[in-house]
C-alpha cells in the first residue's frame, strides 16, 4: 500500500491504483437502425419514461409539444399513449401535423421522423423510419429527478418548488410564487441560497448563480449554477489525516439522494477523516456540499462499513475523463471507524495494531515482563485474579465500544502497549502504557498511533470524545515530562490542565457515639446548585478542565448514556453523585464510581472521588465518618479514594499513599498537541 498525502488545491494526476479513462474525443453524429431504435423505445417503456412529440398546426403554424409513453414495440409500428390524455383532443389534434419524436436520456438526443398513421386524444400511432439520427453527447449528463423538494431564499423571501433535472454543474428547479410573493423579488445579479431535501432530510444547502429562467407570474423554471467548488465541512487543521492509496481499491456504494440510483464508485484514497472517489466526468452527480447518507465502504463483497459523508470538492484529473471527488466523513459507527483506522495504520506499519484480538497469555506475559504489574500491584489484585482474567478477555477479544488498545507486536510478541477507556460521557482516559525495556521505541510508537487515532476520530459524533485524559503518578518521569510538559508549554488550563489528587484505600469505620456535636451534617443526592458551587470553587482553585471531563458540571447532571453503552458491552458502570453539607452549607461533592474490577490495574476506574469545596469545619473525624457512611450505603468495606485538593488532606491531617496527577486535554487544541508530540519524538530520536 502506497502513502499519498492529499492536497486539495493541487490538480491531481491519474491515481496509480485506478485505471484512468482517457478524455473522449468528439464523434460526429451517429445513426441508429430500426432494430436499435426499437430496443431504445422498449427500454423507455420499461422505465415508464416519456418521449417528446413535436406537432405543428397545419393552418397557423404554431408548435405543440406533448409527452407520450411508448408501448411495447415489435416491428415498425409504434403506439404511444399520451401522458395527459383528453377525449376533447380527438378533433383538435386532427389539425396538427406530426413533425418528429424526440427521445432524450440526459446525455444524447435521438430525433425520430416517423410516418403518422393515426392520432386522437388517447394515443398516437406511427410507422418508424429505417434509420434515425443520434446527436453528439452532452459534456455532462442531465439526470431527471423525482421527489426532491427545492427552495430558494432571495431578498428574505422563501420560494418553494421541486427539482426537475440535475447534475453537479447545473440544475433546474421549478418554483411557485405564493401571493404576495413576486418573481421580481429574485434578482439575477446576486447569488440565491438553495436548499434541496428528499424524504431523508436536507441533502444540499448552498449559494447558486441564476443562469437563466423562464417567464411566468405564478410558476417559473430556474437553471442554477453552484458558486463554490469546495465546501469545507470542518475547521482547518494543521495536522490533517494522512490519505493512503489502497490496493485493491475499496468501493463506495450508496443511493444517490437526487437520482435515487445506486452508485458504485472506486475510492482513490482513504483516510480516517475522509476519502476521495473517482467519478466519470460526464456523469457529474456529486455536488460539493451534498450529504450522502447510508454510504457503504466495501472492502470485499461481504465486508463493509456504513457511514454518512459530505462532498467537499471536485477536482478534474489531468489527461483523464475522471473527476476526483473529495468527501469528509460526517459520522460513522464507533466500531466501523475503528476498523477503518486500523486498516490504515496497518498500511503505514504492519506491526502496529488498533484493538486487535490478542492472545491473553501473551498479553499477561507482557504486563509481568515489563514490570507494569510490579509486586505491590500484584499483591492488590491477586485475590481477584480470575475477575481480572475475565474482564481482560472481554476487553481484548470482544471489541467493546468503550475501550481501545494500541499494540506494537513482532512475530506474535508484544513489544509496546497503550490503552484508553471511555470512562466519562465525552472523555477517554489513557492507561496501561508500557514497553519492553530494550524496546523503548515501541513505547513511543503506540503513543504516536493512539494520537493519530484520536486525530482521525475526534470530529466524529459517534466517537464521543471531547477530552483526552490520563492519571499518572507524580514520581513517574515520562508522563510528568511528556503530559505535564505539554501543559506547561500551553500555559492555558482551558487547553490542558493538570490537577493532583491524594490517593489511598479507605477502610470504613463503624460509628461510635454522637458525632454531630459541631453541627448538623447531611449526606444527600447532589443538586444542580451544588455543582454550580463546586464549579465556582474549582474555577478559582484551578481554572482547568477536570470538572468538564469527569461529568461534574451542572450541564452533565442528567447525562447517563454511557452506563447504557457499558451494559451493551457486558460491563458495569454506575456513577452516584452525593453532596456533604453541614448546617446546609456545601462542604464537598462525592462521585462514587462502580465499575467492573480490573478495568484498570490501579482501580482508578473504580475509585470514589471526594472534591472538597470548603474544608473549614470538616475535620479528619468528620471525614472518616462521612466516608464510612458512603461505604455502608454502597456496601463497600474498603475502596480506592481520590481526594481533591491536596491542601485539604494536609490541613485536616489525613495521610495519603500516593499522589496522582489528572491530566486533561481539550481536543479543540489537538493540533498544538500533535505539534508538541512531533517535536518530542524528534528530541527522543524516534522516527
Amino acid at each position: 500500500m502506497a502513502e499519498l498525502v492529499h492536497h486539495e488545491q493541487a490538480m491531481p494526476s491519474a491515481p496509480e491504483n485506478l485505471r484512468p479513462f482517457p478524455v473522449p474525443t468528439r464523434q460526429p453524429k451517429t445513426e441508429l437502425d430500426q432494430a436499435q431504435l426499437i430496443n431504445r423505445l422498449n427500454r423507455l417503456n420499461f422505465k415508464q419514461e416519456p418521449l417528446l412529440v413535436h406537432l405543428r398546426h397545419k393552418l397557423h403554424g404554431n408548435a405543440l409539444l406533448r409527452h407520450a409513453i411508448p408501448q411495447p414495440c415489435l416491428d415498425e409500428h409504434l403506439e404511444c399513449l399520451w401522458v395527459d390524455p383528453e377525449d376533447a383532443d380527438n378533433v383538435r389534434l386532427q389539425v396538427y401535423a406530426l413533425e418528429h419524436l424526440v427521445m432524450a436520456d440526459g446525455q444524447k438526443v435521438v430525433q425520430i421522423e416517423p410516418t403518422l398513421i393515426s392520432i386522437n386524444g388517447r394515443q398516437l400511432t406511427v410507422r418508424l423510419p429505417a434509420k434515425c439520427a443520434e446527436s453528439l453527447p452532452r459534456a455532462v449528463r442531465r439526470h431527471r429527478c423525482d421527489g426532491v423538494k427545492a427552495s430558494i431564499v432571495a431578498n428574505s423571501a422563501v420560494y418553494e418548488g421541486h427539482l426537475i433535472d440535475f447534475n453537479a454543474l447545473f440544475f433546474r428547479i421549478q418554483l411557485r410564487a405564493q401571493p404576495p410573493q413576486s418573481f421580481d423579488w429574485i434578482g439575477t445579479q446576486v447569488p440565491v441560497n438553495v436548499t434541496l431535501q428528499n424524504g431523508q432530510g436536507v441533502i444540499y444547502v448552498g449559494d447558486c448563480r441564476i443562469v437563466r429562467q423562464t417567464h411566468g407570474e405564478e410558476c417559473r423554471d430556474y437553471v442554477l449554477q453552484p458558486t463554490r467548488n469546495q465546501t469545507p465541512r470542518f475547521r482547518s487543521r494543521e495536522f490533517r489525516s494522512v490519505r493512503y492509496e489502497l490496493f485493491p481499491c475499496p468501493n463506495a456504494v450508496f443511493e444517490h439522494p437526487v437520482t435515487h440510483r445506486t452508485m458504485n464508485l472506486k475510492l482513490i484514497d482513504v483516510s480516517g477523516a475522509g476519502f476521495a472517489l473517482a467519478e466519470p466526468a460526464q456523469e457529474a452527480t456529486l455536488l460539493p456540499g451534498m450529504v450522502l447518507k447510508k454510504m457503504a465502504i466495501h472492502l470485499t463483497s461481504r465486508a463493509h462499513m456504513e457511514c454518512t459523508a459530505q462532498v467537499i470538492h471536485r477536482t478534474p484529473v489531468v489527461e483523464s475523463d475522471i473527476v476526483k471527488v473529495g468527501l469528509a466523513l460526517v459520522d460513522i459507527g464507533n466500531l466501523d471507524h475503528m476498523e477503518l483506522v486500523s486498516l490504515l495504520q496497518q498500511a503505514k506499519d504492519p506491526d502496529t495494531y488498533v484493538s486487535n484480538k490478542v492472545d491473553l497469555e501473551t498479553l499477561w506475559d507482557f504486563f509481568f515482563e515489563t514490570g507494569f504489574i510490579y509486586p505491590e500491584k500484584y499483591a492488590s489484585l491477586a485475590e481477584n485474579k480470575e475477575t481480572f482474567r475475565s474482564t481482560y478477555a472481554k476487553l481484548y477479544t470482544e471489541h467493546p465500544t468503550i475501550a481501545r488498545h494500541f499494540i506494537h507486536m513482532e512475530h506474535g510478541k508484544i513489544l509496546g502497549h497503550f490503552a484508553m477507556l471511555r470512562l466519562f460521557e465525552k472523555t477517554w482516559v489513557n492507561h496501561h502504557h508500557a514497553a519492553l525495556q530494550h524496546k523503548r521505541k515501541s513505547g513511543f510508537l503506540v503513543l504516536d498511533r493512539m494520537s493519530e487515532y484520536i486525530n482521525d476520530t475526534h470530529a466524529m459524533h459517534s466517537a464521543h470524545i471531547r477530552y483526552n485524559a490520563g492519571y499518572y503518578r507524580t514520581d513517574n518521569k515520562f508522563p510528568v515530562r511528556f503530559f505535564g510538559g505539554f501543559a506547561e508549554k500551553m500555559n492555558n488550563p482551558r487547553a490542558c490542565s493538570v490537577d493532583e489528587f491524594g490517593f489511598f484505600n479507605f477502610q470504613g469505620l463503624p460509628s461510635n457515639g454522637d458525632w454531630d456535636d459541631n453541627g448538623r451534617w447531611e449526606l444527600s443526592k447532589v443538586r444542580r446548585g451544588d455543582l454550580e458551587d463546586l464549579q465556582g470553587f474549582y474555577q478559582k482553585a484551578s481554572g482547568g478542565l477536570m470538572l468538564d471531563a469527569i461529568d461534574m458540571t451542572p450541564e452533565s447532571l442528567d447525562l447517563n448514556t454511557l452506563s447504557e453503552e457499558y451494559a451493551k458491552a457486558g460491563f458495569r458502570r454506575e456513577v452516584h453523585r452525593l453532596a456533604i453539607k453541614k448546617n446546609g452549607e456545601l462542604k464537598a461533592v462525592i462521585a462514587v464510581n462502580r465499575t467492573d474490577v480490573g478495568l484498570n490495574f490501579s482501580e482508578l476506574t473504580n475509585a470514589t472521588k471526594l472534591l472538597v469545596v470548603d474544608g473549614s469545619g470538616f475535620s479528619k473525624r468528620d471525614f472518616q465518618l462521612m466516608m464510612s457512611m458512603v461505604a455502608v450505603k454502597f456496601g463497600m468495606e474498603r475502596f480506592p479514594l481520590l481526594v481533591y485538593p491536596l491542601t485539604y488532606l494536609a490541613s485536616a491531617g489525613i495521610p495519603h499513599e500516593k499522589i496522582y496527577a489528572f491530566n486533561v486535554m481539550s481536543l479543540h487544541y489537538w493540533d498544538d498537541y500533535m505539534r508538541y508530540l512531533r517535536d518530542f519524538m524528534k528530541k527522543a530520536k524516534v522516527n
